[in-house]
C-alpha cells in the first residue's frame, strides 16, 4: 500500500495481506487509488475506493460522543484516528480492533490530531488548559515526549483541530479561534505568529517551507511565505463547487489540491456541494466526491467530510 497522489504514488510503503493485489495469469493487478475519510458530526469512517467507482468498502463506527478529523492508514494497513476523548490504531477488519488506544485525555479537553510521524513515531494533539502536544513511540504505548502550551482560549473547542510537526522539529498550531497559525519548539518557546484570517483549521509544510493553510469558515485556502507570511496564493473559487467551510486541505506532490468541503454548518437543505474535491494547478476539478447519494439530510451516506487519506493498494 502507498499514499496516493492522483495517479503518483509517494515513497510511504505499507501492506497488509488482507488487501493485497490480486494476481492472474501471472499478471499483478494494478494498484487501486483509495481514499481514507471522516468527519465531524459523522459517526463513521471510511475507505472510499476511487478505481472502483467511489465505492464504500469498509466502514467503522465511532464511539459515542466522538468528532473524528484527523484519520490515517498507517504502515501495514491498519487506521490511525483521533475521536475527540483519544486516539487509536485499530485493524481495518469488519470489528475493528484496537491494537492500541490512548486515553489520557482530561474531560473538558479534546484530542483532536493523531497523526503518523516520519521516524515512526505519534503524534498526537490535545486541546485544553493548558494544550498538550504528545509524542508516541513507534508501539503507540510509550510517550517520549510532552510540551504543554496554554493558548489563552476557552473553551477548548475554540483551541484548534490538525496540529503538524515541522521538518525543523517546531510544531505549528492553526489556532481557529485566532485566525492565526502559532509556530512553537518543543520548549514551548513561540517562535511565530501568522495571521491566516478565517478559522484555520489545519496546515501543512510545502516543500521548501511555506505552509498551506485551510481556512474554515473563511471559505478559503491560502499559501504562505515561511518568512513573514505574505501570501503566495488564496483558493477561494472552484468551479461548480461553492466552498463552505474549508477543513482538511492538502497540497499534493503532483501539485493538484485536495479539498474538504465541511458542511456541518448549513441547514440540512444547503448541504449539496461536494464533500471532497481534488483540483489541479490551473484551478480544474478533476475529481470529486459526494456520499450522501443525493440526499442532504444526516443520515444520508456520509454526512460530512473534514478529514481525508489518500492512499494505494
Amino acid at each position: 500500500m502507498k499514499r496516493f497522489i492522483h495517479k503518483l504514488a509517494s515513497a510511504a510503503a505499507v501492506g497488509t495481506a488482507a488487501f493485497a493485489m490480486v494476481s492472474c495469469g501471472g499478471k499483478t493487478a494494478a494498484p487501486q487509488e483509495k481514499m481514507l475519510i471522516a468527519g465531524s458530526f459523522w459517526d463513521t469512517i471510511a475507505v472510499v475506493n476511487r478505481s472502483a467507482g467511489d465505492v464504500i468498502e469498509w466502514k467503522y463506527g465511532l464511539p459515542a460522543g466522538s468528532e473524528c478529523n484527523s484519520a490515517e492508514i498507517v504502515p501495514g494497513g491498519d487506521v490511525l484516528l483521533s475521536y475527540k476523548k483519544g486516539a487509536r490504531v485499530i485493524k481495518r477488519d469488519a470489528a475493528g480492533t484496537v491494537v492500541w488506544d490512548y486515553t489520557d485525555v482530561a474531560d473538558t479537553a479534546e484530542l483532536q490530531t493523531a497523526t503518523r510521524l516520519p521516524d515512526g513515531g505519534y503524534l498526537l494533539a490535545i486541546c485544553g488548559t493548558p494544550a498538550r502536544i504528545v509524542e508516541l513511540d513507534s508501539t503507540g504505548t510509550q510517550v517520549r515526549k510532552e510540551v504543554r502550551y496554554d493558548l489563552g482560549i476557552r473553551p477548548a473547542h475554540a483551541q484548534f483541530r490538525r496540529v503538524a510537526k515541522a521538518a525543523n522539529g517546531n510544531y505549528l498550531i492553526p489556532i481557529i479561534s485566532a485566525g492565526k497559525v502559532l509556530e512553537i519548539k518543543d520548549d514551548s518557546t513561540l517562535v511565530a505568529e501568522y495571521g491566516v484570517g478565517g478559522t484555520p483549521f489545519s496546515v501543512q509544510e510545502l516543500p521548501g517551507g511555506n505552509l498551506f493553510v485551510a481556512l474554515g469558515d473563511g471559505h478559503s485556502a491560502v499559501e504562505i511565505e515561511r518568512a513573514g507570511g505574505a501570501l503566495v496564493q488564496r483558493i477561494d473559487s472552484i468551479p461548480g463547487v461553492p466552498m463552505h467551510f474549508v477543513a482538511y486541505s492538502e497540497r499534493l506532490a503532483n501539485g493538484n489540491t485536495l479539498i474538504s468541503n465541511w458542511q456541518g454548518h448549513l441547514p440540512a437543505e444547503q448541504q449539496t456541494a461536494a464533500q471532497l474535491v481534488e483540483i489541479d494547478p490551473a484551478g480544474a476539478v478533476v475529481w470529486s466526491y459526494d456520499g450522501r447519494g443525493g440526499r442532504p439530510v444526516k443520515g444520508g451516506g456520509v454526512d460530512f467530510v473534514s478529514a481525508f487519506y489518500p492512499f494505494t493498494e
